[in-house]
């Protein structure tokens, strides 16, 4: 259901015979989102938000109270951290509010902009782009965000609606829609608060879930503020910063000491836990000459990022057994414990990397990879949200 511009809106609503006052307070708010970007589809309150998804409302007012509506489904997935075990909680929402989150990336968050520093979660973005940022390192320091989707709160995710133009209640309930409740335990729930309507009160803690399609865009709008601080901080010490996601990297041209770059690293620390985000101090590092200087698994020492040695390694691997007549996709699938399926789509994945680093490497690889004898393989379709599918996670 499109929704009518400002002069349609008030023609119809004088029509109808809204009161003048309620018309104003419409057109006034219609007006903040068009401030910030006139694409951005004006919703007033959630009967309207209803109208305008084809969701019932009473199904909406329920998962904005956290009642009545089907549960998230949990996947976890094997975090792939060398010499650590620990599971990724996925939480895939239920289809009714996937629907609703849908509409907001479509018609809201697509139309706003992250930070400049930020390469993950919006068109065009990627991390060869990101590593693109530090050509020449000499010196790099690399600080990874714990939990990052996880950081960002349900009162958070409203004030960013609220910038955006919402009035607070509605920003208030799609805040709900897009978070999940988490029970903090015993002390661990934020302090009693007055919601705006009786019904919405909750002894529960949002916070943004990876697996739906809203949480990409909010956590970078959530981090923009922060990221702006860091860039800040950066440029004063003459370094260049980047973020892709949760990996953050800084890095000089210019030759630095190891004093320089403990002191960064603590002030960037410092910057994050005030915002509220934690550094994972287990994947925090400092490289320098004589050491690989790697940002997103690509070397970024030269003028332009380059693929490992390693990656290369690997890849040559996979085509000599999968080419190999004695061998084969059967076998080099039945050697590392997969189904042929995954193996092809884990083998093509790399090589799709390997073309958007390094195109002309990519496409002799690619050939090598056609030229296999594999049987009929069905297509994968990836869910969730996040850099879960990076090769370099």
């Amino acid at each position: 259901m499109a929704t009518p511009g400002p002069q349609r809106y008030a023609s119809g609503g004088r029509k109808l015979g809204v009161d003048p006052t309620t018309l104003d307070h419409a057109l006034a708010a219609m007006a903040r989102l068009r401030a910030t970007d006139a694409r951005i589809t004006p919703v007033l309150t959630l009967r309207h938000f209803a109208a305008l998804t084809d969701l019932p409302y009473g199904f909406l007012r329920g998962a904005v109270a956290r009642q009545s509506y089907p549960p998230y489904r949990f996947v976890y997935l094997k975090k792939r951290i060398p010499g650590r075990t620990g599971l990724r909680m996925i939480s895939i929402p239920p289809k009714s509010l996937m629907k609703a989150q849908r509409w907001l990336v479509e018609h809201v968050l697509r139309f706003t902009e992250a930070h400049p520093a930020s390469y993950a979660f919006h068109p065009d973005s990627s991390p060869v782009q990101a590593a693109e940022q530090h050509p020449n390192t000499r010196w790099l320091l690399k600080v990874d965000i714990e939990d990052f989707f996880h950081s960002v709160r349900e009162r958070e995710v409203a004030a960013i609606f609220t910038r955006i133009g919402f009035q607070k209640l509605l920003a208030f309930e799609f805040a709900r829609l897009c978070t999940i409740a988490v029970d903090r335990g015993p002390g661990g729930n934020p302090a009693p608060r007055t919601e705006p309507i009786a019904v919405y009160a909750s002894g529960f803690e949002g916070m943004l879930p990876q697996g739906a399609p809203t949480s990409p865009m909010l956590a970078n709008l959530a981090m923009a503020r922060t990221d702006a601080t860091l860039a800040a901080l950066a440029a004063e010490r003459g370094f260049r910063y980047s973020r892709y996601a949760d990996d953050l990297a800084f890095s000089s041209t210019a030759d630095r000491t190891l004093v320089e770059m403990r002191a960064l690293q603590r002030e960037v620390c410092r910057i994050l836990n005030e915002a509220a985000f934690r550094p994972n101090l287990r994947k925090t590092v400092i490289r320098g000459p004589g050491s690989r200087r790697i940002v997103l698994g690509l070397l970024v020492d030269g003028p332009t990022p380059r693929l490992s040695q390693a990656f290369r390694d690997n890849l040559r691997l996979h085509l000599h057994y999968l080419g190999d007549p004695a061998f084969g996709p059967a076998r080099h699938a039945l050697a590392r414990k997969t189904g042929m399926s995954s193996l092809y789509h884990h083998v093509r994945g790399l090589i799709g990397w390997a073309q958007q680093v390094e195109p002309a490497y990519g496409r002799r690889l690619l050939e090598a990879f056609e030229a296999v004898d594999w049987p009929p393989v069905q297509p994968r379709r990836i869910e969730g949200s996040g850099a879960a599918g990076d090769p370099f996670t």
